[in-house]
């Protein structure tokens, strides 16, 4: 059944904390910004005509703007990026904007602000364009709430974003931004042959069972109305820059010329690396010295799960939805496998074009697909038992640590570590609480004791492939970068101690190597 929904957003300003160095303790970077906060506020179930099939159900009374209290309460709270919106097609979108003005300023900047559905098909009157429609004035403090309710109904599904048009150079820059996300409807999937049933759950295709997606999934394990575009999960990934002298020079009301625009800091849902290992909420006792939170839904330490053909499971598929707001292109490059394009600027591409780099421009937003392949059958034997004459791969680094060490040449890869294994992100992971992804580093480097015989976890890097955008104002590692972490089946690496449901590697015997039982079991223990 389709919905109206009504959100609530609010404009307003705020301030950011960026991280100066790869472990985000040092002191933080305080940049001034301009965003929208609130929500949704309310849904109104509809009939497939648009008439009310329901009561009102109220989300988040604290985005009422008809109580003074709540818009006070707002002022001063943006951050970077604003509210994600997500809906179906079918569904109705009221978007009401306040403007709150900019009040942390000296003297307050009162522009009028607008909201534009980028990529959305709609009539001029609601494009959110102050030079063909119109521009929300201020509502100051202690006054009743001057707003205006944009209208938007989807007519396709896709990755979509939207953002300030007043004085867009500056607004878009600022912070003014966030994602929208149109999932097909049942109705909508059905159309193109799709359909559940509706006691067992199992999938169909014009009629014929589809076996590898699960009784369990939604429409909104789909991207688009085709069935090769279902996935396990979804991530959102809105990129945008930062030029931390044009924000200052906003803040204090002085001249800036955007043709001078050189960016310091790249951003992935508002967050530069490490950040972007945090979840989108973090204790208010770390703020600001450790962060800031940001609103629910954008995520992007990737976590998926690997499969295990021994007990046919298959491996997750997951899906990327990559979005530049920023001024510069992106070339994102996802370490450790290929995505499938099935889609670009809300529409779907044929399914089979695959990439290892997307070229994300502004404006523009792709739709990538991975699979979490198990990757043990064709590395494990080589890291743990060694291939071609060479000895195992951990084996190796032991060596060439002891080697180092004799040299003189050692250079620990993280403070006080003993090896070669990298894990530069002890510091962030430890030094500030456990409740920071990925919780079990220190235990699961890959030299430790504890990882003998386990491939998994792998954590994989995805980043702007300009690497110079892989810094925080010249520090690197920062930036545009995350994680992808694949876990075996059933696996809590987050539990003390983890669980594991990972069988031990057994090696097997290769042409040139003699071993009467054919096979080598390590023991979880075995120390190399």
């Amino acid at each position: 059944m389709p919905n109206r929904l009504f959100y609530n957003l609010f404009a307003t300003d705020g301030f950011i904390y960026l991280p100066t160095d790869p472990t985000g303790t040092e002191k933080r970077q305080k940049v001034y910004v301009f965003g929208f906060a609130g929500g949704l506020f309310k849904i109104q179930p509809i009939n497939i005509l648009g008439k009310p099939a329901g009561p009102e159900i109220i989300v988040n009374p604290e985005f009422d703007t008809t109580v003074p209290d709540n818009l006070e309460a707002l002022r001063g709270k943006a951050v970077i990026p604003s509210p994600r919106i997500d809906m179906d097609v079918g569904d109705e979108l009221y978007i009401t904007l306040t403007n709150l003005g900019f009040y942390l300023t000296d003297p307050p900047i009162l522009d009028v602000h607008t909201l534009h559905v980028h990529g959305g098909h709609v009539a001029s009157q609601v494009d959110g364009v102050p030079e063909t429609s119109f521009g929300v004035p201020v509502t100051p403090p202690g006054s009743p709430a001057i707003s205006i309710t944009y209208y938007f109904k989807p007519e396709k599904p896709g990755t979509y974003f939207y953002h300030c048009h007043q004085e867009a150079s500056e607004h878009v820059q600022m912070g003014m931004y966030g994602a929208l996300i149109v999932y097909p409807s049942m109705l909508s999937l059905i159309s193109s042959g799709i359909s559940k049933k509706s006691f067992s759950g199992e999938w169909l295709y014009r009629g014929s069972p589809i076996s590898h997606i699960p009784p369990t999934a939604t429409n909104r394990n789909f991207a688009y109305n085709d069935v090769n575009s279902y996935y396990d999960s979804d991530w959102v990934l809105l990129f945008s820059d930062i030029d931390s002298a044009w924000h200052d020079a906003v803040y204090a009301q002085t001249d800036f010329n955007p043709v001078d625009y050189k960016p310091n800091y790249w951003l992935v849902n508002g967050r530069a690396f490490p950040d972007t290992l945090l979840p989108t909420k973090i204790p208010k006792a770390l703020e600001p010295d450790f962060g800031y939170s940001i609103p629910d839904g954008y995520d992007c330490f990737v976590k998926v799960s690997t499969g295990n053909p021994s007990k046919h499971i298959r491996p997750d598929k997951f899906l990327l939805r990559m979005i530049n707001i920023g001024y510069q292109p992106v070339p994102f490059h996802v370490h450790g496998w290929h995505g499938m394009i099935v889609g670009k600027d809300a529409n779907p591409r044929t399914a089979g074009e695959m990439n290892f780099t997307t070229l994300v421009g502004s404006g523009e937003s792709y739709d990538v697909i991975y699979s979490a392949d198990d990757k043990r059958k064709l590395y494990a034997d080589y890291i743990f038992c060694g291939r071609a004459g060479f000895p195992s791969l951990k084996q190796q680094v032991a060596t060439a640590t002891a080697q180092s060490k004799e040299a003189g040449t050692f250079i620990p890869p993280f403070p006080n570590a003993d090896d070669l294994w990298a894990n530069i992100l002890l510091k962030t992971s430890f030094n500030k609480g456990t409740f920071i992804p990925p919780y079990n580093w220190k235990a699961w480097n890959y030299g430790s004791q504890m990882s003998d015989n386990f491939m998994y976890p792998q954590f994989y890097l995805a980043h702007n492939h300009d690497d110079y955008k892989v810094t925080n104002n010249g520090s690197y590692p920062g930036g545009q970068l995350i994680f992808i972490e694949t876990d075996f089946p059933g696996t809590n690496y987050k539990s003390d101690p983890p669980v594991i449901t990972e069988p031990d590697h057994v090696c097997r015997i290769h042409p040139g190597r003699t071993m009467s039982s054919g096979i080598i079991h390590y023991p979880a223990n075995r120390k190399f």
